[in-house]
């Protein structure tokens, strides 16, 4: 799996994304555990579809 920072907007570090992740001390960066998993956005483009780590959607918001 891969790891990414806060400022990378992809599905690993948004708050939407429920794959398995790890995220450091400080919360800035993330290394995800699984390749893909379900976007959570209620009303976006995705909801509930299994999406990988490293996708990106408009609707992104930040892991906080």
């Amino acid at each position: 799996m891969s790891s990414w920072n806060k400022d990378q907007q992809v599905c690993a570090s948004c708050r939407y994304w429920a794959g398995r992740r790890e995220i450091d001390f400080s919360g800035s960066h993330f290394h995800a555990l699984n390749e893909t998993g379900p976007c959570q956005k209620p009303f976006g483009p995705f909801f509930h579809i299994m999406v990988g780590e490293g996708s990106y959607c408009p609707k992104w918001e930040v892991f906080n």
